[in-house]
């Protein structure tokens, strides 16, 4: 198919609630394209048309090398339906999702190098004044050469029109599992719910599940704005099996949490502020996010045993997601601004309280420096300083080694087998961590080699009894948190997926995790009879159900829902549906005798007929003044007719011959005067024959 006389379609490469996306050919270039379709039964609403049209105005006014290019926009008419469409730039390679559910988790040093240039996106999208309001592992795009974009803008909103009406009735739209809790509330989005959001991608990307997850979308929402996520770190040490220093914890911990904080000014402020401790957390460094979180507990801890008190050991509690009953809306608001209150206040008052503390400290300092060192003689004897072995257990070969060196000592490194610690990090050093000594002293670093290796054997398509079997075989464990995935191809209990997959190695006694198929996703056909034919394919879409339509003859109105083959029944996602749609060509036939043929034809014309009428032979009367009228009619009134159908009739015509006797066949005996036409009464042939 060619559209716009330049762009020739190919196959449907993505789709989506809205729209359809085709590979293209621009004809006029010679370029690979991607064009994005609105759906047929969406270009029918003019709201779907006009967030459409504001997608590519937004994305057109992004110019950025992590963003998906738009080159041009137009519209086609299809089945008699305006459908526009975007030509865009065409991405070859995987989406963040794609890419966690095919190669499993990602290490914290590679999803900040990949969510780097969406933060760089991001703030380009910003300075222009637009939010994304969806980002999701979904919209971020890695081609095959690497370069990270990110793309799909069909929500978008400048922040120069907040008082527009689809602003206002978009004000919740987007994807509930990485929706911040300002957007759950309903209340306007602004830049900062886009780092909210990509914090919640980063946390499924090093977790391989998203922060919150729930029953339905509102039940989701209802945890971003009330519930803590589990830190990720946990999830990554317990559920993957992946041995994390504390460092590292701290580290990875910090900037996701940062970017999901509740509050948008507990956040990072920019996207850019983001970036820089992703670039941070690549390469090992302490971030700016860990720092100011070591800071405040340490402050914390300072402040409690000054005080006299026990320092309470740090455990995030957890609720159960439980959303509030509709008249316990209120009450949860004012008790969740009460709470944000206090943790604001309390937050200034620690930063007060801190900064003062470090005044006193160090004018104490200075006043004891002062007193001690006055009398001392101006010169000391030259001494040897004496340099402290830091502790760089656990920390990356590298890294401790860079630091070891940069303190002044000389490092050896030699490697020793061990089940604790990740291959490549540091398992101890001699002398120990603590000892006192001068500049220049040899330091043996320990660096682990790594556990004993075993391949991890393919275990998708079996039950998990048997990939248990199988799994123990190789000195493996099976992950008791199970993931569950509706998929129409597998049957249920089977596993479809599986993290690592087949053919790696790891570590024996590592877990593996499993995703097993739920079996194909059901949906209930609803009622639909009554509504019109694009309401009930809307609704059908709206559930991931297709609609297929026969038109029937019937007298209910044209585009009436008559049937629904599999109504109230289970069928699976995907599933055609039959609409029997009303075409709206029968009507009752109308009477029409007794009318001349002009009459008549208007009459049916009245009542919605637009056939023909077709005249048959005459039928004699003895009533002249029935002359030229309709005698009898084809179709009896109040039978149905189609709207198209030709009606046939027959007019009287005036014969005297009817009124006179006729002789019977028997032997000429005259038989009693009838009319012909027996609807005349005596009367009528009194007057037919002038009496």
């Amino acid at each position: 198919m060619l559209i716009a006389d330049r762009y020739e379609l190919g196959d449907v490469i993505g789709t989506g609630g809205m729209s359809d996306v085709y590979a293209a050919t621009d004809v006029t270039l010679g370029r690979q394209v991607a064009v994005k379709m609105l759906k047929l039964d969406m270009a029918r609403d003019e709201s779907f048309r006009e967030r459409f049209r504001r997608e590519a105005q937004n994305s057109a006014r992004l110019n950025h090398p992590n963003i998906v290019s738009v080159y041009d926009t137009g519209s086609v008419e299809t089945s008699g339906v305006d459908v526009p469409y975007i030509v865009m730039e065409r991405v070859m390679g995987l989406n963040l999702r794609d890419i966690v559910r095919n190669e499993g988790p990602l290490s914290p040093e590679r999803a900040a190098a990949l969510l780097q240039p969406a933060t760089r996106a991001l703030q380009a999208s910003h300075d222009a004044g637009i939010i994304h309001r969806d980002i999701k592992p979904a919209n971020i795009m890695v081609t095959n050469t690497g370069a990270v974009k990110v793309m799909d803008f069909g929500i978008a909103r400048a922040l120069d029109d907040s008082t527009s009406a689809m602003t206002q009735t978009s004000a919740v739209i987007g994807t509930a599992q990485y929706l911040s809790p300002e957007q759950a509330r309903g209340k306007a989005a602004d830049a900062r719910s886009d780092i909210y959001a990509l914090g919640c991608v980063m946390y499924e990307a090093v977790t391989g599940v998203p922060p919150f997850e729930g029953e339905s979308p509102f039940a989701v929402a209802y945890q971003h704005v009330q519930e803590d996520p589990v830190p990720p770190s946990e999830r990554i040490i317990n559920e993957l099996g992946v041995t994390l220093s504390d460092n590292e914890a701290v580290n990875i911990d910090s900037v996701i949490l940062t970017a999901m904080a509740k509050h948008p000014d507990d956040r990072y402020q920019t996207a850019l502020e983001m970036g820089d401790d992703l670039a941070l957390l690549e390469r090992g460094s302490v971030t700016n996010a860990a720092r100011t979180h070591l800071a405040a507990a340490e402050e914390a801890t300072d402040r409690t045993v000054i005080a006299g008190q026990p320092v309470p050991a740090a455990a995030p509690v957890r609720r159960e997601a439980k959303a509030p009953a509709e008249g316990e809306h209120t009450r949860y608001e004012d008790h969740r601004r009460a709470n944000e209150k206090t943790a604001r206040d309390t937050t200034w008052m620690k930063w007060l309280a801190a900064l003062l503390g470090l005044v006193l400290v160090g004018a104490l300092g200075w006043f004891a420096y002062d007193y001690f060192s006055g009398d001392e003689p101006a010169e000391q004897p030259a001494q040897q300083a004496m340099i402290v072995v830091p502790e760089v257990a656990g920390k990356p070969r590298a890294e401790a080694v860079a630091e070891l060196e940069g303190l002044g000592f000389q490092v050896s490194v030699s490697e020793a087998p061990s089940p604790d610690f990740r291959r490549g990090d540091v398992i101890s050093t001699n002398p120990a961590a603590g000892s006192e000594l001068q500049k220049g002293t040899l330091i043996t670093v320990t660096v682990s080699s790594g556990k004993e290796m075993t391949d991890v054997p393919d275990i998708t398509n079996l039950t998990t009894e048997e990939a248990m079997e199988e799994l123990e075989k190789a000195g493996l464990e099976l992950n008791p948190n199970v993931r569950r995935e509706s998929d129409s191809n597998i049957p249920e209990g089977i596993i479809l997926g599986q993290q690592p997959v087949g053919g790696t190695q790891i570590a024996k006694g590592s877990r593996i995790s499993i995703t097993v198929s739920s079996g194909p996703d059901m949906i209930q056909v609803p009622s639909l009879v009554g509504l019109n034919v694009e309401q009930a394919t809307a609704t059908l879409s709206s559930l991931n159900l297709r609609a297929t339509v026969t038109h029937v003859d019937s007298a209910r109105p044209d585009g009436e829902v008559l049937a629904v083959a599999g109504e109230n029944t289970d069928v699976e996602k995907g599933t055609t549906v039959e609409l029997r749609v009303s075409n709206g060509m029968l009507m009752t036939m109308p009477q029409i005798t007794r009318m001349t043929p002009t009459e008549a034809d208007q009459a049916m014309r009245d009542a919605g007929w637009n056939g023909r009428l077709v005249a048959g032979p005459t039928v004699p009367t003895g009533a002249l003044v029935d002359e030229g009228k309709i005698g009898h009619q084809q179709i009896p009134a109040g039978d149905t007719i189609r709207r198209d159908q030709a009606i046939g009739y027959n007019l009287w015509k005036f014969d005297a011959g009817a009124l006179l006797p006729q002789n019977n066949a028997a032997g000429g005996q005259a038989d009693t005067v009838v009319p012909q036409n027996p609807g005349n009464t005596l009367r009528d042939v009194r007057r037919g024959l002038g009496l």
